[in-house]
């Protein structure tokens, strides 16, 4: 399976996850908890190399249709994808989602893979409450992970749910841990549909006075709360709100999505645009990331029309545009995928008169 994501291109050799994440935004679409195979890893990899999406700029994620850390079946999977990429020379960011565990032989076969790997570890507080993950076996997995030198280890807070992990005591606790380990940490909110929002209704768990099926909804108060926690716990520790951010800054480019222009494009009315935007001039961007410098350079950048025709020919789309002073106006409709692609090619935002999303984002958005 391939799917363009919003941050990454995704290839999948298996669908199905049983650790039974209550909060899943997937868990509505039949049925979840089957783990099985359903695409060949080096045929895979062949229609990653060959689709007309595809550019080795853009991270790649393995196996986020369920844990690539699930059990030794698709660890293997995993690792022959792997392989087969480091066979063909792939060069893009290769993101490992997971909040699965690895030992020490695991790890020593992990440590023999030359490619670009980071590991986005989800640890939030909430292993026992909502994950049925055992806190002592994740907290040992990022120990072994951290000794990898071949690899970028990223701490997941994510998702936050107020009143679950978003007091004090359960950041400082995640901020001891993760700092010891983790290069830096990336915190988003949750994102419910009506079929998440039902079933944590059910499970008697509160949820956010407004909940959103498009975006990750998290309280500015409370990401500002967890990034001074984190600064006390190390002052010199990066943490960042979106996952290009945080892999952006981890590769030294500037942030592939093209947050920092954002404050020009997003609606006002968004639940998450207090988050996303804050008061700065070149959107949500805050002088003291690491990365700020990186990314206003890039933001100050121009685009010519025959650059952006160019891009355009060489994906096979027609239509016109306008080049905007933040962003990139396309008439028309267009896939969710084709300006994602356009975004992360060019860095700026880009604004389509109406967006077709794929059958399983459709539903998940329901």
């Amino acid at each position: 399976m391939l799917n363009y994501l919003k941050s990454s291109i995704s290839i999948s050799s298996y669908d199905g996850c049983t650790i039974g994440c209550k909060y899943c935004i997937l868990s509505g679409l039949g049925d979840r908890c089957t783990v099985k195979k359903i695409s060949d890893e080096e045929e895979l990899v062949d229609e990653l190399l060959n689709f007309r999406l595809y550019t080795k700029e853009i991270p790649i994620s393995i196996n986020n249709q369920t844990d690539p850390l699930l059990n030794s079946q698709v660890f293997d999977s995993t690792i022959k994808i792997l392989e087969i990429m480091e066979q063909r020379k792939v060069e893009n960011p290769i993101m490992i989602i997971t909040k699965g565990y690895m030992n020490e032989e695991r790890a020593e076969i992990l440590a023999k893979i030359n490619l670009n790997i980071i590991i986005l570890y989800t640890f939030s507080g909430l292993s026992e409450k909502l994950e049925n993950r055992d806190e002592k076996r994740q907290i040992e997995t990022m120990k072994i992970l951290s000794k990898l030198n071949n690899i970028k280890l990223v701490n997941y807070y994510r998702p936050v749910i107020e009143g679950l992990n978003s007091d004090e005591k359960t950041i400082k606790h995640v901020a001891s841990i993760v700092t010891k380990y983790c290069d830096c940490s990336i915190v988003s909110g949750i994102r419910l549909n009506t079929h998440l929002k039902n079933v944590m209704e059910n499970a008697n768990i509160e949820i956010p006075e407004k909940y959103d099926p498009d975006h990750k909804v998290l309280l500015p108060e409370t990401y500002k709360k967890i990034k001074d926690v984190f600064k006390k716990e190390n002052k010199s520790y990066p943490t960042f709100k979106k996952t290009s951010c945080g892999i952006s800054y981890l590769l030294n480019r500037p942030d592939y999505n093209g947050h920092s222009a954002r404050i020009y494009y997003c609606n006002p009315t968004c639940i998450s645009y207090p988050i996303c935007i804050g008061s700065n001039k070149i959107g949500f961007c805050d002088e003291e990331c690491p990365n700020f410098s990186v990314c206003k350079e890039e933001s100050n950048k121009q685009i010519t029309a025959n650059q952006f025709q160019e891009l355009l020919d060489k994906i096979e789309l027609k239509g016109n545009f306008q080049i905007q002073d933040h962003y990139i106006k396309l008439d028309g409709t267009y896939w969710q995928e084709e300006v994602s692609y356009l975004r992360h090619i060019t860095k700026r935002n880009i604004k389509a008169d109406e967006l077709l999303k794929r059958e399983d984002e459709f539903l998940i958005s329901q």
